[in-house]
């Protein structure tokens, strides 16, 4: 054997052994066999758990976009209010209760013939004026000035409404229910808004304000009037309304209010308002403004109603509607069309509030050679809150609102917001009245004039609570207007006697609204 063959013995015993090793670790079919088995058992495991996955994930997805489409609830100063998603559409609910209660100091009545002191006139034999005898001692009662619930809010952004009902009552009996508020407007035009229904228009500055806001118990008289000819709760109107950042503007058509009689004809009417700011910072503003109420045509009773046919009468309760007694009266006058103009200022600086407004009332005779009546009033107010906080001005309805107390009353410490209140009011319903003692002159007119002195305290525990406290002195000056008039001897003192009266009365409110 060569060179060559001794190298190539052990390369060739070295492959073969490799080889041997190879074919002795290839797998049996078995073992592959049951390889893939495994691989498949795994396969299904990891699937398995990918479908979890996908199901956790999709079900995580679902949530999320059911949450964003749910619709939301929240809860602002006490109101509890559900929007949906996109806040396009609300529902608010709402509610006031004010439980008022009053005491009335008058001298002790006497009999008929004797006490001449008289409320509204129309008294008869069959049905005599429950005024003859309420006047001379009103009634110290407790009831519930205002109940209401309903709700408010926006439908897909452009649509308002609002829906109220009341249970509560005036002159100390509750009810009937009724509806107070029942509208819908559409603001899709900016800055206006149209809206028809029922509802009270803004025939003032005082009727502007709410009830929940009013400084006190009750309006001054002289808005009263004006806001019941042709406004006030309930009352059925188409309004268009406007405002900016600095005014408010409505102009309302309205008609008959809601549960009022049938008559053969309901009344028109236009209520108008323009009001602004002419100044303002974050220590003070200055508000001005005009009113105006033009009765087209008053409700008119029929061709056989007789005189009078179609009523204008101005008369109310002097600031209290505790007792139902009218103490001035113009009694009903056959009236062609009526108005009642007013202009209107308020301020605030800082915690300091005045407002005030003048009123002149005008009706022109249907029918005759009469003159035609023409009214007035005034009142003053002012406030100052003493724990500092103010009243804040609404834009929205060119008003002024409620302080909010800094710090609530409660057991942590707060005392809440106090305020102390002062108001004079005037309201005259002569015309061409006469003198005391006579007759009253032909197309005179002895409604009376009454003068109130109020003052009061009020109490705001938190945003929803408040408390109030008037003391009021009225005095009223009036002649008998006719022998006749509150029916027949001793109902009718002698013509030209004088039939008012000076009292006192003591009021406290308990409100509570959201």
């Amino acid at each position: 054997m060569n060179a060559r063959g001794l190298v190539l013995v052990p390369l060739l015993f070295s492959a073969a052994a490799a080889i041997a090793a190879e074919t002795a670790a290839q797998p049996s079919a078995a073992d592959i066999e049951a390889l893939r088995a495994q691989i498949a058992k795994m396969q299904v495991e990891l699937d398995a758990q990918k479908a979890a996955l996908d199901k956790l994930t999709a079900a995580r997805q679902a949530d999320k976009v059911a949450s964003q489409d749910a619709p939301k609830v929240s809860m602002t100063n006490g109101r509890p209010t559900v929007s949906n998603a996109e806040g396009t559409s609300t529902i608010a609910f709402r509610a006031i209760v004010q439980g008022d209660t009053a005491h009335y100091v008058q001298d002790a009545a006497d009999p008929l013939a004797v006490d001449f002191r008289r409320g509204s006139v129309g008294g008869t034999a069959a049905a005599p004026n429950r005024e003859n005898t309420s006047a001379r001692d009103l009634d110290d009662e407790m009831f519930f000035r205002r109940a209401r619930f309903g709700v408010e809010g926006v439908i897909d952004r452009d649509f308002q409404y609002k829906f109220v009902y009341e249970f509560g009552g005036n002159g100390g009996t509750e009810g009937p229910a009724r509806i107070n508020d029942a509208w819908v407007a559409y603001k899709g035009f900016a800055p206006f808004a149209f809206q028809v229904g029922a509802g009270a228009p803004s025939a003032n500055l005082d009727d502007s304000t709410t009830p929940e806001d009013l400084l006190f118990i009750e309006r001054a008289t002289p808005a009263d009037l004006s806001r019941s000819l042709a406004g006030a709760d309930g009352r059925t109107h188409a309004i268009v309304k406007a405002a900016g950042a600095r005014w408010f503007g409505s102009f309302a058509f309205t008609g008959r209010t809601v549960n009022d009689n049938e008559t053969n004809d309901a009344q028109r009417a236009l209520v108008g308002r323009l009001a602004g700011l002419v100044l303002t910072s974050s220590d003070y503003n200055l508000h001005i403004g005009a009113s105006d109420t033009y009765v087209l045509r008053p409700a008119d009773a029929g061709i056989d109603a007789g005189n009078p046919r179609s009523a204008i009468r101005f008369r109310t309760q002097p600031e209290l509607r505790v007792d139902s007694t009218r103490l001035i009266d113009s009694g009903n006058i056959d009236a062609d069309d009526a108005s009642a103009m007013g202009v209107e200022i308020a301020g605030n600086w800082r915690n300091l509030l005045f407002q005030a407004e003048n009123f002149w009332y005008e009706i022109n005779r249907r029918t005759g050679n009469l003159p035609d009546p023409d009214f007035s009033g005034y009142y003053l107010q002012s406030s100052w809150v003493i724990t500092g906080e103010s009243h804040r001005y609404n834009m929205a309805t060119g008003s002024y609102q409620n302080p909010r107390p800094y710090v609530n009353f409660g057991s942590g410490g707060g005392f809440g917001a106090w305020e102390l209140a002062v108001r004079y009011s005037d309201t005259d319903l002569n015309f061409r009245e006469g003198v005391e003692g006579l007759a009253v002159p032909v197309g005179g007119v002895r409604g009376g004039e009454q003068k109130i002195w109020t003052f009061g305290v009020n109490w705001y525990v938190n945003p929803n609570l408040k408390f109030v406290f008037n003391y009021l002195h009225i005095d009223v000056d009036r002649l008998n207007p006719s022998p006749t008039a509150f029916g027949p001897a001793p109902a009718s003192p002698p013509v030209g006697v004088e039939i008012g009266q000076s009292l006192d009365a003591y009021a406290l409110r308990t409100q509570y609204s959201f």
